[in-house]
């Protein structure tokens, strides 16, 4: 079938009989069945007039394209599409984007129900496949994301000044906090190297240990201040409390944020005394101890004599691209699972969890670049 037949299928509504292009093509010098596309063709041409010798092509094909045909005929495998075309294709679609949980006998009865053809689970498989729609892991946090409700916060997010958004607020003053649970069979490397008739045998933490409840915090740094500085963008300040409980309620993150709190007052970060912050963002997700009245206290209400006003602006629900620790988190329990051995205890993993915490703030800038790579700028304008 010719490429002005097609057109004319296209033209009337009709489906197309041809097969579905491969994904990846292959390069012209290997050959293969597709044939050499016309700007290969056109080279080869010029360069037989000019006299050279080809560079992929024969010359009798070089003579046939000069002569004959220089555009190669559209390819359309050995036999044409039967099966769930047309209107029936039209059902699948919508069926799918409407019910994408639906299983293959669910969307054949659909279709049947709707005056369509009735087709074997192999057929819906098939047409599946060939329409490169695969099954997958369903996301409710990826659909909360994009609600209505959802789009409107992080807009607000991103065009509001506190407590609502971030404009105005400069990078060097934000602290990001969060929690995530560690245990020991957590650190087990899942990949190895091995012959192909092996599976990857090596020992490894198999039973159930006490879980770790780790608390992090990161600030990006302030550039104005020496690099040998703690508090600096090649020095910042991050803080851990590693806890040995499984989950974090609001007492238990209160008091970490208490922590924070006392730190930065009674180590301010050096500098001119016309230019120093003394202010503080905190920035964490919705989790509900993290909005309890009791963690709001903590934070607003210092005790007298601070030198810092300290506030916190939640972050975006389901936006985990807002939030500089949700990376420094994956960076540091990647860097724990690499010194991990069989003979570690969980008082190993809780020194091991602090020490590469520390190791994370000395690696060139890490934590202002996260900041900035989240959206997050110097000056507070977005």
């Amino acid at each position: 079938m010719d490429d002005d037949e097609v057109r004319r299928r296209q033209g009337h509504g009709l489906t197309r009989l041809t097969q579905l292009d491969r994904a990846e093509l292959p390069h012209p010098g290997a050959g293969g069945t597709r044939g050499y596309p016309v700007w290969t063709r056109v080279i080869e041409i010029a360069r037989a007039q000019a006299g050279l010798d080809p560079m992929v092509a024969s010359q009798r094909s070089i003579s046939r394209w000069m002569t004959e045909r220089l555009t190669p005929y559209r390819m359309t495998g050995n036999k044409s599409q039967t099966k769930l075309v047309g209107a029936d294709l039209l059902l699948l679609a919508i069926f799918i984007i409407i019910y994408p949980k639906a299983t293959l006998d669910e969307m054949a009865t659909f279709i049947y129900n709707k005056g369509g053809g009735l087709y074997s689970r192999q057929d819906m498989s098939r047409r599946l496949r060939g329409l490169r729609v695969i099954r997958k892991v369903g996301s409710t946090e990826a659909y909360q994301a994009f609600t209505p409700r959802n789009i409107w916060r992080c807009d607000m997010f991103r065009s509001r000044p506190p407590p609502l958004g971030i404009v105005t607020v400069e990078r060097r003053t934000m602290i990001d906090a969060d929690e995530f649970a560690m245990e020991m069979n957590k650190c087990n490397s899942k990949r190895g190297y091995s012959l192909s008739c092996f599976r990857v045998r090596s020992p490894g933490h198999y039973e159930r240990t006490q879980k770790l409840t780790v608390l992090f915090a990161i600030e990006p740094g302030d550039s104005r201040l020496p690099p040998h500085v703690r508090g600096s963008i090649y020095n910042p300040r991050q803080w851990i409390r590693v806890i040995r409980s499984a989950g974090t309620n609001a007492a238990t993150f209160s008091d970490f944020i208490e922590y924070i709190c006392n730190d930065i007052e009674t180590n301010p970060v050096p500098g001119n005394l016309s230019d120093v912050d003394r202010i503080r963002r905190f920035l964490w997700d919705n989790l509900r101890a993290h909005m309890a009245p009791i963690v709001a206290q903590t934070v607003e209400v210092r005790p007298p004599g601070s030198n810092t006003t300290f506030s916190y602006i939640p972050r975006p629900p389901y936006q985990p691209k807002y939030g500089p620790i949700e990376y420094k988190i994956c960076d540091l329990v990647a860097a724990v699972g690499k010194k991990t051995t069989k003979e570690w205890t969980t008082v190993d993993l809780e020194q091991a969890l602090i020490e590469e915490a520390s190791r994370l703030a000395f690696n060139n800038k890490s934590f202002d670049n996260t900041f900035d790579h989240c959206g997050y700028t110097e000056n507070g304008t977005y």
